[in-house]
């Protein structure tokens, strides 16, 4: 069997990736919507309809030009999302054979992270997560291949699914020149990794500003902003009394610990309490960016208390899309919350190895390549942070993979006898 298994081991990741997600298909038959699904199915089909003229700029198109692909069926969606989640797999299998994994080891990680429950549950909702997952999986396989054209196309692939990677490209643009620093050839092949992306969130921006008048990648950006001044919300100037008094109000029916939920300025827009106003969406949120920029220049020092011990550590937990199926198995809770915990562990001991890797990089000056996979997930973190509060876990799930190969990898360099310059602790 372990002959077989070293023989074919992409052919057993492929089958028993199948055969676990017909399984999860019994329990969880129906397809998974949310709010957020339901944004993006109405934009694709306006896409299907042939014209976007007059759509409120929440969602950029990447996701929902998929969905209109598949003629609007979020059964036909969520079919291929179990093909890429399986397919996912083994580029992680050949990520960790790169790494020097022998074979056995690297099908069982492979099989062990694509079986999670959460994993299944992204794949049946009609969410970006899954596809996130696959495209950055690839980012990393052709970035670790040194594929230029293709490890771009990736970069922007994930800004028109989400323009708050914009800053993805930055970060690999800065590993290939920091490692090559010939300018010839970073005008002729690696710039490129950042024309594309860019021009992709430039213009998405611009179809922005010809149907709202806002140049923005999303017209979220306002509320998302607001979000993180939940907690000192009523401090917010005077002239945003109607911005301010709804929120505390929604504040004081949502709150836990004594902390508010980062939903209620969403609640409160749900509730209609701003339709007196006679403004557009896109208008809304613009007036939440005013009212949100204003409340944190004059109290940032509870707004850098907000980013750090909320929304921050918000980014390394656990997330999981529910269904009514889930919440009444026993058996998958119970398998959930073991993975839930495991997964909890990675990503607590990850983020206490990254001082290690920035360490290592300030006394050597090498930028190695999980390096290069440390700052894409901490500057991630950080980031979103910075951006919003509220489902900060959902950020983490496309990098969690990251997480455990960076784990994976500290504990075999320095502690299994496999010296390797890049992690080893001397």
């Amino acid at each position: 069997m372990i002959r077989l298994l070293q023989k074919y081991p992409i052919i057993f990741l492929v089958i028993l990736g199948l055969i676990f997600r017909i399984l999860f298909y019994f329990y969880n038959p129906n397809v998974i919507l949310t709010n957020d699904s339901e944004s993006y199915i109405d934009l694709a089909k306006l896409i299907s309809s042939g014209s976007i003229a007059g759509y409120f700029g929440g969602r950029s198109p990447g996701y929902s030009l998929l969905i209109s692909f598949f003629g609007n069926s979020n059964q036909l969606v969520v079919c291929f999302q179990m093909i890429v989640g399986i397919i996912s797999s083994v580029f992680w299998f050949k990520i960790l054979k790169h790494f020097k994994f022998n074979s056995i080891f690297s099908l069982s990680i492979s099989l062990f992270f694509s079986s999670f429950i959460h994993v299944f549950s992204y794949e049946n909702a009609i969410l970006i997560e899954t596809i996130n997952l696959f495209i950055t999986t690839l980012l990393i396989y052709y970035i670790l291949k040194n594929h230029i054209l293709e490890a771009t196309f990736c970069l922007t692939i994930l800004v028109l699914l989400k323009p708050f990677y914009i800053y993805l490209p930055f970060i690999i643009f800065t590993y290939f020149v920091y490692n090559n620093c010939n300018w010839k050839v970073i005008i002729k092949q690696k710039i490129i990794i950042l024309i594309l992306p860019l021009f992709a969130f430039i213009s998405w921006s611009y179809v922005n500003f010809l149907n709202t008048g806002y140049f923005v990648s999303s017209t979220y950006f306002g509320l998302n902003k607001i979000q993180n001044c939940v907690n000192f919300i009523e401090k917010a100037p005077e002239e945003y009394n109607w911005i301010k008094i709804p929120y505390l109000k929604q504040r004081e029916l949502h709150s836990e610990n004594g902390l508010g939920n980062p939903m209620c300025i969403w609640y409160a827009v749900d509730n209609n309490d701003f339709d007196y106003k006679k403004m557009s969406f896109p208008q809304l949120s613009s007036e939440f960016g005013k009212c949100a920029d204003i409340t944190i220049k004059n109290n940032f020092g509870l707004y850098i208390k907000q980013v750090i011990f909320l929304s921050f550590k918000e980014f390394w937990n656990v997330e999981i899309v529910g269904s009514n199926s889930f919440e009444s198995s026993t058996f998958l809770k119970y398998i959930w919350n073991f993975e839930r915990v495991f997964l909890r562990i990675i990503k607590t001991v990850f983020l206490l190895l990254t001082p290690i890797y920035i360490f290592r990089f300030l006394k050597n000056r090498i930028f190695n390549f999980e390096l290069l996979l440390v700052l894409i997930v901490l500057t991630t973190a950080i980031l979103q942070a910075f951006v919003t509060y509220g489902s900060n876990g959902r950020y983490s799930f496309s990098f969690e993979f990251i997480m455990i190969t960076i784990v994976l990898l500290f504990i075999r360099n320095n502690f299994l006898n496999y010296k390797n310059e890049a992690t080893h602790i001397k």
